[in-house]
């Protein structure tokens, strides 16, 4: 039986958006592949997932979220989590903004740039100072663990996927011959991280310390193996 929403996404008539974007189009301005992710989401006039949009595009959900989270911060998508009732986390949901938004000028990758090429040039210890840093929020974007109260590894892990979920990262938690380890999937800072390795993963591995050490966590981040393969990294967990 054919369901509402996918009988709507095919009756629909695409709205054809020709390349390069015409003068008073806000995504004037945008690059090939970018302008082909927000093109999708105009057509299917829905909120879709990145893998759906990755799977349509026939592009790597990697490459698609990276365009998705870049089109968000130029105010032309926008994202909520999916309604629903079941277990498990929700999925993200990405949608076209109206046809009159335009960019508002922000640019925080810009900014992300700007203090990451400062600490990486300027500071003694680059790597150790953004640990520091990223723990100090970590702490501050987590819930302290209950008086007198031990977590469970198991709620401690889904914990810290969750809180790196909230900014951003998509990770699992893996427990096999290879240790215990988070496979990170997705990095918010992947433009950046590339640029400066150093900074921005020890930001990230700040982060994890910082969460796991506020929620009275058993295990403990050691290190992060930084982009092993395109778009993804391995933090190594460890008992205490």
């Amino acid at each position: 039986m054919t369901s509402m929403s996918s009988h709507t996404q095919h009756s629909r008539t695409p709205v054809r958006h020709s390349w390069p974007p015409s003068g008073d189009d806000p995504a004037r301005g945008l690059g090939p592949t970018r302008f082909q992710v927000l093109t999708l989401l105009r057509d299917v006039g829905e909120p879709i997932t990145a893998a759906d949009a990755a799977r349509r595009l026939g592009l790597h959900a990697n490459t698609v979220r990276f365009h998705l989270d870049t089109l968000e911060e130029s105010g032309l998508v926008t994202r909520r989590p999916e309604e629903r009732t079941g277990p498990g986390r929700p999925r993200l949901l990405y949608s076209a903004t109206t046809a009159g938004s335009a960019v508002d000028g922000r640019s925080y990758r810009f900014l992300a740039e700007v203090l990451t090429s400062f600490l990486a040039d300027q500071v003694d210890r680059p790597s150790a100072a953004a640990e520091q840093a990223g723990a100090a929020w970590g702490r501050f974007l987590t819930e302290p663990a209950p008086p007198f109260q031990k977590m469970a590894e198991e709620s401690a892990l889904e914990t810290l996927v969750d809180n790196l979920d909230r900014v951003g990262f998509e990770s699992r938690s893996v427990d096999d011959a290879e240790g215990l380890r988070l496979e990170v999937s997705h990095c918010p800072f992947l433009e950046v991280a590339e640029r400066h390795t150093e900074v921005v993963c020890s930001v990230h591995l700040g982060l994890m310390k910082g969460m796991l050490d506020q929620m009275g966590a058993p295990v403990e981040a050691q290190r992060l193996d930084p982009m092993v393969e395109p778009s993804r990294c391995i933090a190594r967990l460890a008992r205490r």
